[in-house]
């Protein structure tokens, strides 16, 4: 299976085609349009929906759920059925959101907790439920006290979860919150309203890791060389440097120019040194300059977070890129203390992170968490 091409989103008996090629919506209509033979109610709105890859769609809305078939859009016979006793061991009898993660799982959603489902096996996975903010590293506990309202994953490494005007994005591979959210909605996805009631698509794939590359095990075979030069050379720890490729690049997906460590230009740089890139920052003011910003949303930290076009570095090679973002550390007073934990490289990490390398507080998390995907890895 390939990446999604388009999603669903539904509010107040309405359903909107989301196609991510075009960042736009692309068709609207009414769920009862949509769907034929619903149950009564289900026209007005339902809680969410999810395809196992089956070639069905199950549809949920309060104590009950129904079957669709993709292909036809009809109701199943014997629907709507009562999602208690038919899930086995699913922990809840009412639905907020669910996603089919790709990889024989669905998670299912209801106030701040979710379970994990298995698709083969037709049943709720031991040790759940969980507290969302427990599961999903960085997701604050305070934005999902209430639940989430939808959730989707792309099958392109991204998952969104929406809540109230607002929706944070997930790392498929290490089930954390990307830096810079949550945003909000009506800012960031065109044709959708402040809010969203549903959410749902085809059954996702497992997403590749990078360009080129299908694991993480590939990623670190590919630029390990790059990363221990450094270390030779400079001292640079080969996982911290391996780890921020991979965040900062998406794993090699999100390279452009060849600056595989979101390093900084100046707009007095050569010009042929430079360019101009779509960014998010997290900043304590909200009145920063940059070449162009195109959203201030302020974050319940009380910091903001902007999206924003700034100047970045280009390189005529990933080698390049490497040897300069290790360069970049040595001879940065402001990393010195990393250098004191050589031979640590989480002690390092930390004390790059303590030092300002990014904007996003939990920076030092997010990092840590790639160098144990790393090195899990080999």
């Amino acid at each position: 299976m390939a990446p999604l091409t388009i999603s669903c989103f539904s509010w107040a008996g309405e359903a909107a085609v989301f196609d991510w090629t075009a960042n736009a919506v692309t068709a609207r209509q009414p769920l009862a349009a949509l769907w034929h033979g619903l149950p009564a109610g289900f026209e007005a709105g339902v809680d969410t929906a999810v395809d196992l890859g089956t070639g069905k769609l199950y549809v949920f809305r309060g104590p009950d759920y129904a079957r669709i078939p993709t292909d036809t859009g009809h109701m199943d016979e014997g629907y709507p059925r009562p999602i208690a006793g038919m899930w086995p061991g699913l922990a809840f009898d009412t639905l907020d959101a669910a996603m089919n993660w790709g990889d024989g799982k669905v998670y299912f959603f209801r106030g701040p907790r979710y379970c994990r489902y298995d698709i083969a096996a037709d049943r709720q996975d031991p040790g759940y439920p969980k507290d969302i903010a427990a599961g999903w590293r960085g997701v604050d506990p305070a934005w999902s006290a209430d639940g989430v309202d939808a959730a989707v994953n792309t099958g392109t490494g991204r998952a969104y979860l929406f809540q109230g005007e607002e929706y944070v994005a997930l790392d498929w591979h290490t089930k954390s919150q990307l830096p810079g959210y949550p945003l909000r909605i009506a800012d960031q996805w065109p044709g959708l309203p402040g809010r969203v009631e549903a959410a749902w698509s085809h059954a996702p794939a497992v997403p590749a890791v990078g360009r080129g590359t299908v694991t993480a095990a590939d990623f670190h075979r590919r630029y390990r060389p790059f990363a221990e030069a450094g270390e030779a050379q400079l001292g640079v720890p080969v996982l911290v440097t391996l780890a921020q490729a991979a965040l900062e690049s998406d794993w090699g997906r999100s390279a452009p120019g060849n600056n595989f460590f979101g390093v900084k230009a100046k707009a007095t740089d050569p010009e042929e040194t430079r360019q101009l890139l779509r960014t998010r920052e997290v900043l304590r003011r909200p009145d920063a300059v940059f070449p162009e910003v195109i959203s201030v949303t302020p974050r319940p930290d009380g910091r903001y977070g902007y999206v924003v076009r700034d100047w970045f570095r280009t390189y005529s090679s990933p080698q390049e890129s490497f040897t300069h973002h290790a360069r970049f550390l040595r001879d940065n007073p402001r990393y010195r203390a990393a250098f004191d934990h050589t031979g640590d490289p989480y002690a390092f990490a930390r004390e790059v992170a303590a030092a300002g390398y990014a904007t996003d507080p939990r920076y030092a998390d997010v990092l840590t968490a790639r160098m144990r995907q790393i090195e899990a890895s080999r």
